[in-house]
């Protein structure tokens, strides 16, 4: 038969055990019934009924040819004709093969088939000891407004009220994952795991780490640190599962209710959470209690839903911050990987961001090598995983410039460097180490007047001048002599080379009218390598004149190449 399976020495040897004891005393495996009224109606609640249906086979229980015709009977009670079909099985000397029966929510056990009875049924029965699937057979009683409440002490039915016996949640707990600490405030019965304040618990205060709070309508309350929440591993029973299936119907909203508190480090005192915060916990809290949620995320989902909802200020791993001061900000840095440069300018840049923010750094999310997420209307957030260098790449392009101030790099300067590492961007560790090179050749480049308003051949040949003399000959010369989209630009390569002596052999790189071209436009670009030369060695006094000559001939240079 399906589902059946011949029964090993253990299980033959525990199920005996199980209907022996249950055949000598058939009613200790009843809920005991503490509802004594009636329903609306002057109705008999169901219960009631089938105990007074239990009691007459109870009566029988030695009679096999009474029990076998009970536990096939077409009409009647579900349980009766389970509770008649185990007390048959309880005569049988040897238990050889067995039923085996399989719920997630109830849990399992092997049972023996006898009469017309449900598995589960026979099953709950026929395993008394497990404290979740004796309370199976009355699952269609919990379906008609009945509760039950199953410990290792009891198992009884308070009817249509659902009233948690007072050795109920003891037991319940004990038997836990958690190692929970008992009080006893004001007549309340109070538990909680290490850290948190049986006092500040009843009266709803936050806590120094979070927690969740399973506050029972009879007084009693759960206090559940997110710290032990997080201690959550696969052999563990999830501790919603554990409480719930401890009753039927397993609903816990009917005798609790359930808030959580959690804030972020540096969080006022005195500010309320935002709105969508507090909902966002509440919508967590309902899941975890729904069983759709897994216990081992629950802190961290608190946790993430509330940062998620918060507005302003920004967030570092879980610190948060109004963004202000530099110096608070590189503190809350020091965790993140970078060097104390990198963190330095990473906190600056931070401020900067919050204090002058522009339209493509507001409310991101940045992570560790990711691209930034950009979120509407909520704070800037450093994920845990995230460097200096993720911090740095996220806001270079709109505060990179600005932030280099506390490096020291102002103005022009600094503006050189920006647009160096924003245009061909280094990992910062290695740029920075870079600084005082980059610094020195930022200052060299900026000596020379800029080229407003000038052609691309002027352009190229102001750009040729000023990288040969600063950062040497060589892939100048190679750019020079590689292939160009136009004459002008051709012309304007062989102007350079001609001016600093480099064009001997490379005649055949160009054309005949790009040469012709470019050996007019030699002249002053030859004067200005001159005074490029000396612009780099001159006196900070003596600048302002050697600029002017060098914008002087600037201007002749583009009435040359056609573009003054």
């Amino acid at each position: 038969m399906r589902g059946t399976k011949q029964a090993n020495e253990a299980t033959a040897k525990k199920l005996a055990r199980e209907l022996g004891q249950f055949r000598e005393n058939p009613r200790s495996h009843l809920p005991a019934m503490e509802f004594s009224g009636k329903l609306r109606w002057g109705r008999t609640d169901p219960v009631t009924k089938t105990l007074s249906e239990l009691e007459k086979i109870i009566k029988k229980k030695d009679d096999l040819k009474w029990l076998s015709k009970r536990m096939m009977s077409k009409r009647g009670d579900d349980v009766a004709k389970a509770f008649a079909g185990s007390l048959h099985a309880a005569h049988d000397e040897q238990f050889t093969m067995v039923g085996q029966f399989k719920s997630g929510s109830f849990g399992s056990g092997s049972y023996v088939r006898r009469g017309d009875g449900k598995p589960g049924y026979l099953a709950g029965i026929q395993n008394y000891a497990n404290l979740t699937l004796r309370m199976l057979p009355w699952e269609d009683h919990a379906k008609r407004g009945m509760h039950f409440f199953s410990w290792e002490g009891g198992f009884v039915c308070t009817g249509p009220n659902p009233n948690p016996p007072k050795d109920w949640l003891a037991d319940v707990l004990k038997r836990s994952r958690f190692e929970l600490e008992h009080n006893e405030i004001d007549g309340h019965q109070v538990w909680t795991t290490k850290g948190l304040d049986a006092e500040d618990l009843m009266n709803g205060a936050p806590s120094s780490t979070g927690h969740v709070a399973f506050r029972f309508h009879n007084g009693s309350v759960i206090g559940l640190g997110l710290d032990a929440l997080q201690t959550f591993s696969k052999k563990d029973s999830p501790f919603v599962h554990h409480l719930a299936l401890s009753m039927l119907p397993p609903l816990l909203p009917s005798i609790l209710s359930m808030d959580a508190v959690w804030k972020p480090e540096g969080w006022p005192e005195d500010r309320e959470l935002p709105e969508a915060s507090v909902e966002g916990m509440n919508k967590v809290i309902d899941a975890w209690q729904g069983l759709s949620m897994n216990e081992g995320i629950v802190a961290s989902a608190i946790k993430q839903t509330v940062m998620e909802g918060i507005e302003d200020g920004v967030l570092i791993g879980e610190t948060w911050l109004d963004g202000g001061e530099a110096e608070a900000l590189e503190a809350a840095l020091e965790d993140s990987s970078g060097s104390t440069e990198e963190r330095l300018l990473a906190a600056e840049i931070i401020r900067l961001a919050i204090t002058e923010p522009h339209e493509d750094s507001i409310g991101l999310r940045i992570e560790a090598k990711g691209s930034p997420e950009q979120r509407e209307e909520r704070c800037l957030r450093i994920m845990p995983s995230a460097a200096c260098g993720d911090v740095l790449s996220a806001f270079w392009a709109t505060h990179g410039w600005e932030a280099l101030e506390v490096l020291g790099l102002e103005g022009e300067d600094g503006k050189a460097i920006w647009e160096q590492q924003r245009d061909a961007p280094k990992p910062f560790g290695k740029f920075l180490k870079g600084l005082d090179k980059a610094k020195a050749l930022a200052q060299q480049k900026s000596r020379f007047p800029p080229c407003e308003e000038a052609g691309v051949a002027s352009r190229m040949i102001h750009g040729y001048i000023v990288a040969g003399l600063t950062q040497g000959m060589g892939s100048v010369e190679r750019k020079a002599t590689a292939r160009h989209a136009s004459i002008d630009e051709a012309a304007a390569s062989w102007a350079w080379l001609v001016a600093v002596g480099r064009s001997g052999g490379q005649e055949w790189h160009f054309e005949a009218n790009a040469r012709d071209r470019g050996g007019v436009w030699a002249v002053p670009t030859g004067v200005l390598w001159a005074l490029g030369k000396q612009l780099l060695e001159a006196e900070d006094d003596d600048l302002d004149g050697l600029q002017n000559e060098w914008n002087e001939t600037f201007e002749t240079l583009k009435t040359t190449t056609g573009h003054s």
